[in-house]
């Protein structure tokens, strides 16, 4: 069973942009964009599965092209670096903010904050992990800068246990799921889906959650494209944004029903729906602003200072408000 990236509802779908820019889409920054606009998605997409963001693009002369399916955001980013898509999908900011200190000309053009931030390490069952401090001495699989990195840097900064006391493994959450069920690691960081899975099918018991232990936000949803894509078609992403909102808002309404639908894709037992469910994850989407710049800026910050990203990286160089 593979998800794409923290909530299993919000996985858009993206991947490599900008290969000729006339194959995207034509006309200018600002202009009408007639023609098609290359969008990744990941293995659950409720906006391409509905249809509506499709529909409501094409009504504007812009055709979807689906670019995917991919398992996380980084290898989105390097989609739309090589040129086979125009935007990433709507995923963490860390691997984008590493992504462009390793070289990547991209963009952020819209942001996203969730409540409640649901996030976790969990604990397999028979490790004897009960809470943070316990770590010491066992394995913990991460995805390498991203959600799953920073959260366990964060639980042991908080519950100072050294970091080179416990054992991380680098793991795509694919992998981690089947090595977590098959007892080869003792704890995992991992997002909404995923945790459930963990939790119903396994036993798993979470013993740090984003938004109970973290007082601000440092990881955020997020949309990027090329530099250049960006000075072009700036009306284009607009309209692509927008269609977005409209399918997040619509998500946040029939929060149930859109569970549902990436459910005819995941398969998941009716216990994972109903756990999933009942956390109701709200997300407000937002073409990039002076306050999402300010909260980006704020997290790579804070993974800076921690060795997680590789340098300083100043966001509002790397932002455009449209």
């Amino acid at each position: 069973m593979t998800l794409s990236r923290r909530t299993f509802l919000t996985a858009a779908g993206l991947t490599a942009l900008s290969a000729p820019l006339a194959a995207c889409a034509t006309g200018s920054a600002g202009g009408a964009t007639q023609g098609k606009v290359r969008l990744t998605y990941s293995t659950i997409s409720v906006p391409k599965s509905r249809g509506v963001l499709e529909k409501a693009l094409k009504d504007q002369g812009i055709t979807v092209e689906w670019v995917g399916p991919f398992p996380n955001h980084a290898p989105t980013l390097q989609a739309v670096v090589g040129g086979t898509a125009d935007f990433s999908f709507g995923g963490s900011t860390t691997p984008a903010d590493q992504a462009i200190l390793s070289g990547a000309d991209l963009v952020y053009v819209a942001w996203a904050t969730s409540s409640p931030r649901t996030t976790a390490i969990v604990a397999g069952a028979h490790t004897g992990i009960g809470k943070v401090t316990d770590l010491a001495g066992k394995t913990v699989a991460v995805n390498k800068a991203g959600l799953g990195e920073f959260l366990l840097v964060a639980a042991l900064e908080k519950y100072n246990v050294p970091r080179e006391s416990v054992k991380v493994t680098y793991l795509n959450p694919p992998e981690a799921s089947a090595a977590f069920g098959a007892g080869k690691i003792d704890a995992w960081a991992i997002w909404q889906g995923f945790r459930e899975i963990a939790e119903v099918q396994y036993g798993a018991k979470p013993i740090f959650v984003d938004g109970d232990e973290l007082d601000f936000q440092i990881d955020f949803t997020s949309y990027l494209v090329r530099r250049d894509y960006a000075e072009q078609n700036a009306d284009t992403i607009r309209k692509v944004i927008a269609a977005f909102q409209a399918d997040y808002d619509w998500q946040n309404q029939h929060y149930q029903e859109a569970l549902d639908i990436g459910n005819a894709v995941s398969h998941y037992p009716q216990p994972v729906l109903d756990k999933m469910a009942a956390k109701n994850v709200q997300t407000k989407l937002s073409l990039i602003n002076d306050d999402g710049i300010a909260q980006l800026q704020r997290g790579a910050d804070w993974l800076t200072r921690r060795k997680i990203l590789s340098g300083p990286i100043t966001i509002a160089d790397h932002a455009v408000k449209l």
